[in-house]
């Protein structure tokens, strides 16, 4: 009994030891240079999905439908894919603990590939088509300030907003623009080829919010399943 006994309490000891989140660097909250770091570290490994924490894989990202409609064009897009996340680049993360706040700051360049529906009108061009469509998103500023309740054991999400702002050229491409006619679409395909932050600007919002809202969502289930206590000093 004492030889099982002691086998426990070593048991114990070292399972109590082990961190339970072990990818997290603790940082006290007002420690804004420790966290950043904490975060930049942990990106690929959220990134990549950690199921026994609810977080699913988030690079690559499908979704079966995305409206990106604007008031003068039908935009459907399905089955599309993000590729590029887990490379995303933490310029700020910081935690104002006293106002319940969680601001992030990423800098990404993102792939996506999917399906296309359109008609009505891009910009200034009257267009319709559906096929396959491309986008290269490089360098977009994503700025998302998150509500937080600190004060319970567990880390609460309770809203978030976001901004972005696209600090480089980004590449759209549509095919089977006109459903094949030639003649139609060599044109759009001009204007479409030097004007792709413009497009991501008008019919982007839906498409980036949506991508957003599930890395928000994966956080918050990563925060759902992990004592506060595992997450800072504070």
């Amino acid at each position: 009994m004492r030889e099982i006994s002691l086998i426990l309490t070593v048991f114990f000891a070292v399972f109590c030891s082990i961190e339970a989140v072990p990818f997290i660097q603790k940082c006290k909250t007002d420690d804004s240079k420790c966290v950043k770091a904490s975060s930049v570290a942990a990106i690929p490994i959220f990134a990549a999905g950690i199921p026994e924490y609810g977080v699913k894989t988030l690079d690559p990202i499908t979704f079966p439908k995305i409206d990106a409609s604007s008031p003068n064009l039908k935009l459907i897009l399905t089955d599309v894919t993000f590729k590029g996340l887990k490379d995303c680049q933490a310029k700020k993360i910081k935690i104002e603990k006293s106002k319940g706040k969680l601001l992030i700051k990423l800098l990404c360049s993102v792939d996506m590939d999917g399906s296309y529906e359109m008609n009505g009108k891009l910009l200034i061009l009257p267009i319709e088509g559906k096929g396959p469509i491309h986008v290269k998103l490089r360098k977009a500023e994503v700025n998302v300030e998150v509500d937080v309740d600190f004060q319970s054991t567990k880390w609460n999400i309770k809203e978030w907003k976001h901004s972005y702002e696209l600090k480089d050229n980004s590449e759209v491409v549509f095919e089977n623009l006109f459903n094949g006619n030639e003649v139609l679409a060599s044109a759009a395909r001009d204007v479409i080829a030097n004007s792709g932050n413009e497009i991501i600007t008008e019919v982007g919002p839906p498409v980036i919010k949506t991508v957003v809202d599930e890395v928000i969502k994966s956080i918050k289930a990563f925060f759902d399943a992990v004592p506060a206590s595992e997450l800072a000093l504070d």
